[in-house]
């Protein structure tokens, strides 16, 4: 096939197991997945509610909510970097020192509260950029260069603190409220990422963008015969997650409101098991927005479960077999599509 073909001459799905019709087993199988996976949501919350009625208190459930609409922030970048064949080990990392630049900013270097956080967003998409650019160009292997991102981004952290909370003493109510505050009955990070998720939903669902990067999980080298640019499109999704990361690490130091060297610990490991569980395959090619939620909906679930039953010690344990249980379930999945030729 020539590599010169116009874009008016690829394909709408220009490489085998990219997203198809709506009638097709692909999808067919996606959805099935994916209500599984909301039946199972539905199931743990219930259960959780008949061991512990606080479950259902208006406080739980509205704290509930904006720790699944922030774990969706970030797990929406991480989906995209997957669905195109990567993997971002340094989302964590971002969210901390997204975090730990806007509370520096402000505390220590006099800035005011929205250029903090105007710098906290540019250095995320930058360190976004730089790795897609060490990935794409030099041809490193994503999981080498997000790891060393992960830890060096932590060590700028722990520099910047020095190992100690950076709080804002009481400051700047009016930017803690879009993380403590409630909005129209909801809390606001909700509402943040009900923004993400709509945008994120139409730009893979809906655009050129999404079926390329569909298309590079599926076959890098097919999608780069039929004219679809590998390397750039890869670069964006890498961009695009360091950038959802950095404004998830605004909301939580909004939230908490201090940043500490070990906010977002581990986070990288929830996004890429909130992903997987929502119906992302490891492989690249395959998942949805839709299914992001409900994978971070069961994996914020699962943490209040064990915390309202009294094991918060129990949390570390329950995240790794919740992680385990991801890899597996998709791993089964895939072997079982295949026999059933559902590529």
């Amino acid at each position: 096939m020539s590599a010169n073909l116009t874009e008016a001459q690829i394909p709408a799905d220009p490489a085998p197991r990219a997203i198809a019709a709506s009638t097709s087993p692909t999808r067919v199988a996606r959805m099935k997945k994916e209500l599984t996976m909301l039946a199972v949501m539905i199931g743990l919350a219930g259960l959780t509610a008949v061991l512990n009625p606080v479950f259902l208190g208006a406080d739980n459930l509205r704290n509930t909510i904006r720790h699944i609409s922030l774990i969706s922030l970030f797990a929406l970048g991480e989906a995209v970097v997957i669905i195109a064949g990567g993997i971002d080990l340094s989302v964590g990392s971002i969210i901390c020192i997204s975090a730990v630049t806007t509370s520096y900013l402000t505390m220590y270097a006099g800035l005011g509260i929205g250029a903090a956080v105007t710098a906290a967003i540019a250095l995320s998409l930058v360190v976004g950029l730089a790795q897609g650019l060490v990935i794409t160009w030099l041809g490193v292997q994503p999981f080498v260069v997000t790891l060393g991102s992960m830890l060096l981004l932590r060590g700028f952290a722990e520099v910047l603190t020095g190992g100690t909370d950076i709080g804002f003493q009481g400051k700047f109510p009016g930017f803690r409220f879009l993380g403590e505050g409630i909005g129209l009955g909801m809390p606001m990070p909700f509402w943040f990422a009900l923004g993400a998720i709509a945008i994120t939903a139409f730009l893979m669902h809906r655009t050129l963008f999404g079926r390329y990067c569909y298309a590079i999980g599926s076959n890098a080298e097919a999608a780069r015969l039929s004219g679809v640019p590998v390397q750039r499109i890869r670069l964006i999704t890498f961009v695009a997650s360091a950038g959802l990361s950095g404004v998830a690490g605004i909301l939580y130091v909004a939230y908490l409101p201090s940043a500490t060297p070990s906010l977002g610990s581990a986070y990288e490991l929830h996004a890429v098991a909130a992903a997987v569980l929502g119906g992302c395959s490891l492989l690249g090619g395959r998942g949805s927005v839709f299914g992001v939620l409900i994978g971070a909906g069961i994996m914020q679930i699962t943490f209040n479960a064990v915390n309202l039953v009294g094991k918060s010690l129990w949390q570390n344990v329950v995240a790794g077999g919740v992680i385990l249980a991801a890899v597996i379930v998709d791993r089964v999945f895939e072997k079982n599509a295949s026999r059933r030729g559902v590529k």
